[in-house]
């Protein structure tokens, strides 16, 4: 695997991107999700707790998988969230390995 797939995703939508990642096992290495705030997107907090604190609740997950798979894996995601204020980006990995 030689590419992180990262995602940000409002929370609300981490069981569902998820249930999608573990459908794909050929495709998706490991991957782990964090707890994110996310800043720069005004129109995007909606709850009155999000427009004081300034920042909306937002689920981060970092996926390893090789790069021509991430693609395909994007476009499975863009199609079922389209328009649903998800962000990500692709980045290479330089070396894994596991200490197990």
């Amino acid at each position: 695997m030689n590419s992180c797939l990262t995602l940000i995703l409002p929370r609300s939508l981490e069981e569902q991107v998820i249930d999608i990642l573990l459908q794909h096992p050929d495709w998706i290495g490991p991957f782990t999700t964090h707890p994110a705030d996310g800043h720069g997107a005004p129109g995007a907090m909606t709850s009155p707790a999000e427009q004081v604190r300034g920042r909306t609740e937002r689920v981060r997950i970092e996926i390893l998988i090789h790069d021509n798979h991430a693609r395909e894996m994007i476009s499975v995601l863009h199609d079922e969230f389209r328009g649903a204020q998800v962000f990500w980006w692709l980045t290479p990995v330089i070396d894994a390995g596991s200490f197990a």
